[in-house]
């Protein structure tokens, strides 16, 4: 069961000296509680920085070291002028888009391929380092083999060896791409290009091969391209000059055939315009009679309504309505000339009827109208499109008649051709001479050399890294442990919350049971479980000094704070100063004290608060312990709604008559709304707070509970606490001399 925060106020009651106001004291931070945790998590910190140190220098002492080369280059277009006339091939004009494309070009696959041949047709052994057979075993390979798991490559077959031959190429040009990194020098024009490899003389090899091929190949595109727009020159010259030629000849034989071929042309065209005119004609006659009955159909719709247009309109659905029409209209004639009024109901039945044959013949007849307007648009459009192909025929007729204009237009194409092929001899001398004066745009500005040392790992600069990393991983675990939960760390935290004293510290100690706790205090009476018990037993005594008797309980919010254990080790320590101790076990769904003891199902406290048993029978007593014992009884829902003010204080004042000190052990409060009656009830409350476990919103709703059931609270107790995070100002160990 929860209960509702509330911020209270202090108010008269025996909460009021430490009710505290709203959140005060419990949602800060406090900086010196923080750097404590961090303190008392140093060894985490040491240890999470020494693992990560050493982890990372076993691991980069076992990997194999790689030699990194660089060569740079700057793109310079400048270049001396050896031909006045526009070059075939233009320089660069620098940007950093034209960067990016040259970054690009070096990264290039054909590039590299270019690279890998020039290496094995150079230094063959050196390119064989490239291939992944050749390379050394990875840290997870050699891992692998150490134990076991793994084992030599299979053989190839022949045609598999084949495949693997013809995919040589493609192996070495993805090592090399794996092998090179290309960039741009902040700002300037000028290109890195860095190579990194299992051996320095390949790095640099590689690095100062793929410069080369790089201004090797703009000079070798350059003229290429060149050459290319030579041959596509004289292609173009050859083909200019069969051009020119048939223009010529189309001159001649357009003069030869003009007056011939117009001739017929116009002929036919010519008896076109005649079939064209009368069918246009026809058009429009079918036009005017559609557009005209139309017209003369829609006057009588609008003069007499639909029923004037029966006899136009040939249709069978109207004939046989206006026959129904007649036939109604007979018989309403008939019961007219018998003398019944139009209200009869008979004849009220015809005119209705008449009445949905006329609508039916409107509708009909709105159909019919339809129809003949949508002749009337077809007739219309066959006249347009005769129209329109009259137009097209008559302007093909002019064409024809102006014959002579397209001979004036071959002899213009012809002389535009033959310009042409004129300006094309000379160009194609240009660029024979341009293909010799070619030049890279880029140079060589720092060459790649040989390197001393390797590039990577650096097992020294690795291992300081990682153990600052490691250091600051172990921090980020304190500080977030110590974060993530607001739970009580000491103390003076839990006084800061409640504004009460704690009155005692319980250390963590493991009980196998009840009974082992029992035996804590003979065994070992001055330790610090025996001297917690005690600094509280004297604590209740002060706050009740002129009671004879009186009725305490130790109350937690949650279960699992050792509020049983404590009462036991209470009773245990009041009776060893032979003081009339009971312990009563009012937590009615659990029966602790039945269980832990061994007494089995008894009668306890439910069976005297239902009426089923007397007191005296539900009291158990033995000689091995030195306090009585009454159990929680029968569990029941009867049991816990009988669990009454009244009923309970009645109870708890019997067991004052007899017994000097009545110790309740209860459920926890935020777990069953029986704590709270429970608490209000007895003499003495004590709060049970588990160290580094109780979370403070929790305390802070049990506080709200307690100060509104007027409980008399009288401090504190931390359970289960770690010593060596507890001030000495709370721990009790002073040892006999």
């Amino acid at each position: 069961m929860t209960h509702e925060v509330a911020d209270f106020d202090v108010r008269p009651g025996p909460l009021s000296r430490f009710v505290p106001q709203g959140n005060e004291g419990l949602d800060g931070i406090d900086p010196r509680d923080v750097l404590a945790g961090i303190w008392s998590g140093r060894w985490i910190i040491l240890t999470s920085a020494l693992i990560c140190a050493v982890l990372t220098y076993l691991i980069v002492s076992q990997m194999t070291p790689v030699y990194g080369s660089i060569a740079k280059v700057l793109l310079d277009p400048r270049e001396g002028t050896l031909v006045k006339d526009e070059q075939v091939v233009a320089d660069l004009d620098l940007s950093s888009e034209v960067v990016a494309s040259e970054i690009s070009i070096l990264r290039s696959n054909v590039l590299l391929e270019d690279v890998a041949r020039t290496i094995g047709a150079d230094r063959p052994d050196l390119l064989e380092l490239l291939l992944p057979s050749q390379q050394p075993p990875s840290l997870p390979r050699r891992i692998l083999d150490a134990i076991g798991i793994g084992g030599p490559e299979p053989e190839l077959s022949e045609e598999e060896r084949e495949m693997s031959e013809a995919a040589r190429m493609d192996a070495l040009v993805w090592a090399l791409r794996q092998a090179t990194d290309v960039w741009r020098d902040g700002d300037a024009y000028i290109i890195s290009v860095y190579a990194e490899t299992h051996d320095p003389v390949l790095s640099a090899t590689v690095a100062g091969t793929l410069v080369e091929r790089y201004i090797a190949q703009q000079v070798e595109g350059r003229q290429q391209t060149a050459t290319e727009a030579t041959a596509r020159i004289e292609a173009r010259i050859a083909d200019l000059r069969q051009q020119v030629e048939a223009a010529e000849q189309a001159v001649e034989d357009y003069r030869a055939s003009t007056i011939a071929d117009n001739g017929s042309s116009i002929d036919i065209l010519s008896q076109r315009l005649i079939s064209l005119n009368d069918e246009l004609v026809q058009a429009r006659i079918e036009r005017v009679a559609a557009e005209t009955r139309f017209e003369e159909m829609q006057r009588l719709v609008e003069t007499g309504g639909a029923i004037a247009l029966i006899n136009m309109v040939t249709s069978d659905n109207i004939v046989e309505l206006n026959a129904r029409r007649l036939e109604l209209e007979a018989q309403d004639a008939e019961w007219a000339r018998q003398g019944y009024p139009d209200t009869h109901p008979e004849r009220r039945k015809i005119l209705a009827r008449l009445g949905d044959v006329d609508r039916s013949m409107e509708i009909e007849v709105a159909r019919a109208l339809d129809a003949q307007r949508n002749e009337a648009r077809i007739a219309r459009v066959r006249e347009e499109t005769m129209e329109a192909a009259l137009e097209d025929v008559e302007a093909r007729y002019l064409d024809a008649s102006r014959s002579t204009i397209g001979l004036r237009q071959l002899e213009r194409e012809t002389e535009a051709v033959r310009d042409v092929y004129k300006e094309l001899l000379t160009r194609v001398a240009e660029t024979r001479t341009q293909e010799q004066f070619q030049s890279p745009d880029a140079r060589v500005i720092e060459r790649a050399t040989i390197p001393g040392s390797p590039a990577s790992p650096r097992p020294k600069l690795l291992s300081i890294m990682a153990l600052f990393a490691g250091a600051g991983l172990g921090f980020a675990i304190v500080l977030m442990r110590r974060l993530a939960t607001r739970t009580f760390h000491d103390p003076d935290d839990v006084e800061r919350a409640t504004g009460l004293p704690v009155v005692s510290v319980l250390p963590e100690t493991r009980f196998d049971g009840l009974q082992a706790a029992v035996d804590e205090i003979v065994c070992n009476p001055i330790g610090h479980t025996a001297e917690a018990v005690r600094a509280l037993r004297n604590h209740l005594n002060a706050g009740a000094p002129d009671a004879l008797s009186r009725s305490i309980a130790l109350v937690s919010p949650l279960s699992g704070d050792g509020k049983t254990t404590a009462t036991i080790l209470l009773a245990r320590l009041a009776g060893l100063a032979d003081e009339h101790v009971v312990v009563v076990d009012m937590d009615l769904r659990q029966d602790t004290l039945a269980r832990e003891f061994g007494l089995g199902r008894r009668a306890g406290v439910g069976d005297v608060l239902r009426g089923e048993c007397s007191l005296e029978e539900a009291i158990y007593s033995s000689e091995d312990l030195d306090f009585d014992v009454v159990t929680a009884g029968r569990p029941g829902a009867r049991a816990t709604d009988a669990l009454r003010m009244g009923s309970l204080s009645q109870l708890l004042d019997d067991l004052k008559d007899i017994y000097d000190v009545v110790l309740v052990n209860t459920p926890a409060l935020l777990q069953a709304p029986d704590g709270a009656v429970i608490a209000r009830a007895v003499d003495q409350c004590v709060l049970l707070i588990r160290h580094d476990q109780t979370q403070e919103s929790a305390v802070r709703r049990c506080m709200s509970v307690l100060a509104a059931h007027d409980a008399n609270l009288e401090g504190v107790v931390m359970t289960r606490a770690d010593l060596e995070h507890v001030p000495d100002g709370y721990l009790f160990s002073y040892g006999y001399a």
